[in-house]
């Protein structure tokens, strides 16, 4: 009974790894919608801080670019 129990756990591992590589590649492969192809350096579409395009995270490369 404890080895049919391990076995058990052991495949609802491997499927949840499954369904996340799997819709990390789907996602991957999704392409971007319209409107987003080409993004601005002074986008100010929304308060997220954490995103790579905000400009608050590019500060140092425009005073470099400014000098």
């Amino acid at each position: 009974m404890q080895f049919e129990e391990i076995l058990i756990s052991i495949g609802i591992v491997l499927v949840c790894v499954a369904l996340f590589v799997g819709t990390y590649l789907l996602n991957k492969k999704t392409k971007k919608p319209e409107g987003c192809e080409n993004l601005e350096e002074n986008c100010s579409g929304c308060s997220l801080v954490g995103c790579s395009h905000h400009p608050s995270n590019n500060l140092e490369e425009k005073e470099k670019k400014e000098n």
